[in-house]
């Protein structure tokens, strides 16, 4: 059964993360995506370890094998003439390009929108960059910490006492790509409608602003979010708690108050003190304290017990699990969230599967392609040029 974008083509042009996983999750969904990769090295993310065997190889590194699943590969070089008539001809065929390069880099190649709709009107253009295609900021260098000190996703991450801190990973890069791919969705139900394409403009520190709820905050209530650590930030005394992480015998779990009565903590603690009505009239106000009489029942057991005793009482406690037991979740077991997916260089490899299940417009799983894989079958088969006319191409380093 074809996904729910069959028929589609998508050409992908990328330095980093954020348009590999917009057009990841666009083949997913069933497009044929074209990723344009510059020849001899491929796009930056085969460069990306970790590498199978801890052997750098630009057909085995981790990001490259799930950020480009279900794609296919060309090779060429843009900033050529040459290599701009081709990327050209593929545009006019298009539904949709997306891709991460700079503003600024899109206007020297002659990429930007304005001039590829006056070839493609029905083009659906997603650039994501930091800042977007306009501002003050448009043309500023920037990566993930930028994007997080500047959209006040840092300032709320961390403890009090110390510095602001960075979310794991690139959040950032992957919050862009997904709300490009939301994006693009609106633009092509316009474009059923309407018969005309338009530019998807995505920002990523707009993305991560778009995240943290603090400016709702700020601009309904005047109130501006602190850092609070693992605790759920509220300045409200009389705020339910706990919602903290705390640590265990071997390891830490999310502590939760029980939603129908605040008092069974103290059973589960065995702690009676925890029942004190100041306590229970003002929990969040006295999170301290109740973190500190939490703290030696949790030591005596491991976390799975923590959570089996916790929701016996209807305490919605969770384990935090390492990506190993990630990995052998019962829950993920079930539903064949696990995948493994065979590569002609990297060989069988696990790795998520479908981030949703939908019968009619099933998720589409299959490799990563190797570099330049499809040359022949875009430039010849599709554009219709011979084998002849590309091999000067590839001595030019055009493809």
């Amino acid at each position: 059964m074809a996904g729910a974008l069959a028929n589609l083509r998508v050409l992908e042009l990328s330095q980093f993360l954020a348009a590999p996983f917009c057009g990841k999750l666009l083949a997913g969904a069933g497009a044929d995506v074209i990723k344009v990769e510059p020849p001899a090295t491929g796009e930056p993310s085969r460069a990306m370890g970790p590498f199978k065997d801890d052997l750098p190889h630009p057909e085995t590194g981790a990001a490259h094998l799930f950020l480009n699943t279900g794609k296919r590969s060309i090779t060429l070089d843009p900033s050529t003439e040459r290599g701009r008539a081709l990327l050209l001809r593929l545009v006019e065929r298009a539904d949709i390009l997306v891709t991460d390069y700079t503003p600024q880099r899109l206007t020297n190649l002659g990429l930007d929108y304005a001039s590829l709709e006056q070839i493609n009107s029905r083009l659906i253009m997603a650039p994501i960059s930091f800042f977007g295609q306009t501002g003050p900021y448009r043309d500023f260098q920037a990566s993930e910490l930028t994007g997080f000190a500047m959209s006040g996703y840092m300032y709320i991450t961390g403890h009090p006492d110390r510095e602001p801190v960075k979310a794991a990973g690139n959040i950032g890069q992957y919050e862009g790509g997904l709300q490009a791919a939301v994006g693009i969705m609106g633009a092509l139900l316009y474009r059923n409608t309407h018969g005309v394409g338009q530019m998807v403009d995505v920002s990523i520190t707009e993305a991560l602003c778009f995240m943290t709820g603090s400016l709702v905050t700020w601009l309904n209530l005047g109130e501006v979010f602190k850092r609070v650590g693992n605790r759920l930030p509220s300045t409200n005394p009389r705020a339910l708690y706990p919602s903290t992480f705390l640590p265990c015998k071997d390891g830490w779990v999310h502590a939760h108050h029980a939603p129908a009565d605040f008092t069974l903590l103290a059973m589960l603690m065995e702690e009676p003190r925890l029942a004190d009505p100041e306590i229970v009239a003002e929990p969040r106000g006295h999170a301290d304290l109740m973190d500190e009489l939490c703290l030696p029942w949790l030591s005596r057991y491991d976390k799975f017990e923590v959570v089996e005793r916790a929701q016996e009482l209807r305490h919605p406690f969770t384990e935090v699990l390492d990506i190993p037991e990630v990995l052998q979740d019962p829950q993920h077991l079930a539903r064949n969230y696990i995948v493994e997916v065979d590569h002609p260089v990297a060989g069988p490899t696990r790795m998520p599967g479908a981030p949703f299940q939908a019968k009619g417009t099933p998720w589409r799983m299959a490799r990563a392609p190797l570099l330049g894989e499809h040359n022949e079958a875009v430039y010849c088969h599709e554009l219709g040029y011979s084998r002849e006319e590309l091999a000067p191409l590839r001595e030019r380093g055009v493809i």
